[in-house]
């Protein structure tokens, strides 16, 4: 019996220390301090058991300690060393000794590697580190071998460019072999160096190109999306210095050959990223991956064409944009037809649009471009019903309001501007009203934006466009037809239209007509007016008993 009773209290007793050892570990994760009555237990067990639970005695600072210690010291040593060798290379290549600095810094690097191999089990990190940074220092020396020194040991450019890429396809090769995004993210690196060191403009931008293909590549066999990310946000940022820096060893003229290959390459690039819309879905990397290349790849390229433009072919841009437009239009309808990511084709297919809109402004210049550019929109909207597409439909919707508030606040002078405006916004709230399932739009916002732009573009054509004694007249006509059209299609905002229009054309009346027009005009918008208001009001009355 007491055998029995002495068992249950040690059960008792593991359990009660397990519930504390529990809490304490919960506690610890949260980087919260013990409580004290924890503590209390803790300490009285320590007295009964001895050391047997100190080594749990851990605070929170000592993991961040641990850290440091070795991740944090292994980055800090690596990069001294790296500077320790910098300078050991610089102190014999300026003693003008550029042959014993090759070979000091040969066994340095050598030295190096030999560490990350013995040390690749015992310190994995650390000789990952070595490992890292000896490719690092060995690409160090093998470029000042003719780069940023003015003791050159090579005198070919040529072939200090082949050296460096065969130590960078050798540094890809190990990366991908080990499965190392951190080798591989140096690797690239190093090769977008490698092409803007050299002076020659087709080697800087094949190399570069040949980069961006191989991130491309390795996100379509790997899935290193962040890798990918990481080649095209330095691959554009290598394009805009390279355009911003002074060329003294080109002809600066409008016509240089040599920006005009700027933009070939410029746009190969960008369509290389773009490859990535035929990419299948997949759990190895996010949905949002395809989106975001292709975001940042129109971002930086719409950079690069702005500062191409405006530092070089301020006059000659036209057949730039032209050419860009036909190839975002046929590769929306591309992807329209074989890509999985149903947003591909409308964001190509806006970028289209935005250089046709560049190109017709080039040609035709402000305020006569503008008709054009309103009568595009509604071809949009066209292309937006076969696309299926909401974002189009939305982004044209305040592409037209932004165009006629721009045309309204420079010029608004033009008849033919004047009344294409609310006849494209007309024939655009239609055609949306007609085909909302197809767009999938679920509310009147987008179709009340074209409205609105309706109901006052009219009003202003009609007064800038008539003699000033047929105003009201016409205004009284126009909206009988929105009663009349309230009818037929059966919507409350066209009456709602037609009324707004009748107010408009009282205040009229009685504010300038009674003042500036003849009295026969005077007696016929009179008339005018009151004819319209009670065939309105009968058919009000009408309407009602109806109901």
């Amino acid at each position: 019996m007491d055998a029995d009773e002495n068992n249950k209290n040690e059960i008792n007793e593991i359990l009660t220390r397990l519930s504390v050892l529990e809490e304490r570990i919960a506690k610890l994760e949260l980087g919260k301090v013990q409580p004290a009555k924890v503590q209390a237990f803790i300490d009285a067990e320590q007295d009964d058991e001895g050391v047997e639970f100190s080594d749990l005695n851990i605070s929170i600072s000592s993991i961040f300690e641990t850290k440091l210690g070795e991740y944090g010291l292994a980055w800090l040593g690596n990069v001294v060393l790296f500077f320790a060798i910098a300078f050991l290379w610089q102190y014999f290549n300026d003693q003008g000794k550029p042959l014993v600095s090759l070979i000091v810094g040969l066994i340095s690097v050598s030295g190096v590697f030999i560490l990350a191999r013995n040390f690749r089990n015992s310190f994995a990190y650390m000789s990952k580190m070595f490992n890292l940074f000896g490719y690092i220092i060995l690409y160090f020396i093998v470029l000042r071998l003719h780069f940023y020194t003015g003791n050159p040991l090579l005198g070919s450019e040529a072939v200090t460019l082949i050296l460096l890429l065969i130590l960078v396809t050798v540094q890809f090769y190990n990366a991908v072999k080990k499965q190392s995004t951190a080798l591989l993210k140096i690797a690239f690196t190093l090769a977008v160096i490698t092409a803007f060191v050299s002076e020659t403009t087709h080697t800087f931008f094949l190399i570069s190109m040949i980069t961006a293909g191989l991130a491309v590549y390795l996100f379509w066999k790997y899935n290193w999306w962040k890798s990918m990310i990481y080649v095209l946000s330095i691959t554009f940022l290598a394009y805009l210095i390279w355009l911003l820096k002074d060329h003294a060893w080109l002809t600066k003229t409008p016509g240089d050959f040599t920006f005009q290959y700027a933009f070939t390459y410029f746009s190969l690039t960008t369509a290389i990223y773009s490859l990535v819309a035929f990419r299948k879905p997949s759990t190895h990397f996010p949905d949002h991956t395809i989106l975001m290349t292709i975001l940042f790849a129109g971002m930086g390229y719409s950079a690069l064409m702005l500062s191409l433009v405006l530092l070089r072919f301020q006059q000659a841009y036209i057949p730039f944009f032209t050419v860009i437009s036909v190839y975002s239009i046929g590769y929306s309808v591309l992807l329209k037809l074989y890509s999985p990511w149903k947003y591909s084709p409308a964001l190509y297919a806006l970028f289209g649009f935005f250089a046709i809109s560049v190109t017709i402004t080039g040609i035709y210049h402000f305020p006569d471009s503008f008709m054009l550019l309103i009568c595009q929109s509604f071809l949009v909207l066209i292309l937006a019903l076969w696309y299926r597409s909401h974002i189009i439909t939305l982004i044209n919707t305040f592409l037209l309001l932004f165009l006629a508030i721009g045309y309204y606040a420079t010029s608004g002078e033009l008849n033919t501007v004047n009344f294409t405006i609310p006849a494209v916004a007309f024939l655009s709230a239609r055609l949306i009203n007609w085909q909302k399932e197809r767009l999938n739009i679920r509310t009147d916002f987008i179709r009340n934006i074209y409205l609105f732009t309706l109901f006052f573009s009219l009003l202003y054509a009609t007064h800038k466009g008539l003699p000033a004694q047929y105003i009201t007249v016409t205004w009284l006509f126009i909206a009988g037809v929105y009663f009349v059209l309230s009818v037929l299609i059966k919507s409350i905002k066209y009456r709602w239209m037609g009324m707004a229009n009748l107010l408009v054309s009282a205040v009229y009346l009685f504010i300038v007509d009674l003042a500036k027009t003849d009295l026969i005009f005077r007696i016929l918008a009179f008339l005018a007016f009151a004819i319209i208001s009670i065939g309105i009001s009968a058919y009000y009355v009408k309407k009602l008993k109806k109901s």
